[in-house]
């Protein structure tokens, strides 16, 4: 098999399962993780989704779902908005589930795809690089959302030319420049009109190194993988969002090897009288019942 595919491939291959399986059982035993160690303090990135929580607010109740959780500050950083919010969380792995149980209205252990509500913000902050099937995962994310929700996404971005993760540090020299030129060239079709890529890296440096930050970045995401999948999608708008930078070295990441973005769902148009009276509830009053067909709630 060729170097490229030996190393890079899709969610929809039979060996994502795999990979899936070697990051839950490091997840489960590594101890000198961030996430497992440190609180979770971003306001950076937390004021724009605190602003759509106060608008939503304003004519509703809201409620808030924060993915890959770990140990999060967001219930503090809500302030004397807090007691407002249904504030939930979710993360792969129990390790924090005891600290979560304190801040937040209910806890999700479980792959986010298995959460069977809705709701009307729902953000991550640096987990979306650590996706096995993001693409499977942003579609159902974007699924939960109530209408008017909005979707926030802050990552690392590899798409800049020769910037790559650092999952593959573990390379040799050669072996990264080939992944330079190929990523360029797979990255301008994709630009160009191809297919998204939503990348996956099946031979990470945190399988032969010890863990340094984002040794564990299987999903290499790209604003380019987003803006093509949701025009195929539709029904949802992208924004760019911007932080203060801290001088040229950090206004350049800002700029160029960060993405961060609002996704918000187009309202939806009325129904026909006749359809509306004859269904269930609008779309604006949807149940979380709508998601009790059959699939098993997750453990929490």
């Amino acid at each position: 098999m060729p170097f490229w595919r030996t190393h890079f491939g899709s969610e929809e291959e039979n060996r994502r399962v795999e990979l899936e399986r070697r990051l839950r059982a490091f997840y489960s035993t590594v101890n000198n993780y961030e996430a497992y160690r440190e609180e979770n303090w971003k306001p950076e990135f937390w004021a724009p989704i605190r602003l759509a929580i106060e608008n939503s607010l304003s004519h509703r109740s809201c409620k808030v779902l924060e993915i890959g959780a770990g140990r999060t500050g967001f219930a503090n950083y809500l302030g004397g908005i807090r007691s407002r919010v249904e504030f939930h969380v979710q993360d792969v792995t129990g390790r924090n589930n005891e600290y979560l149980r304190t801040v937040a209205d209910k806890v999700w252990i479980c792959d986010v795809t298995q959460i069977q509500e809705s709701y009307d913000v729902i953000f991550s902050t640096f987990v979306y690089e650590h996706m096995t099937a993001p693409k499977a995962a942003l579609d159902y994310i974007l699924m939960m959302l109530r209408p008017s929700g909005s979707l926030f996404i802050a990552s690392p971005r590899y798409d800049f030319p020769g910037y790559l993760s650092p999952s593959a540090r573990h390379l040799s020299r050669v072996k990264r420049l080939t992944i330079v030129m190929e990523l360029m060239l797979r990255r301008a079709r994709v630009i160009s009109g191809g297919p998204a890529l939503f990348l996956l890296h099946f031979d990470p440096a945190v399988f032969h190194r010890p863990w340094f930050r984002d040794a564990d970045a299987v999903h290499w995401p790209s604003i380019w993988d987003l803006k093509r999948f949701l025009h195929e999608r539709g029904g949802a708008v992208m924004e760019r969002l911007r932080i203060e930078p801290e001088g040229l070295r950090h206004a350049f990441w800002a700029r160029f090897l960060l993405l961060f973005v609002r996704i918000r769902l187009l309202p939806t148009p009325a129904l026909p009288s006749a359809q509306h009276v004859s269904g269930k509830a609008s779309t604006d009053q949807r149940s979380d019942s709508n998601w009790n067909s059959g699939n098993r709630e997750c453990p929490n």
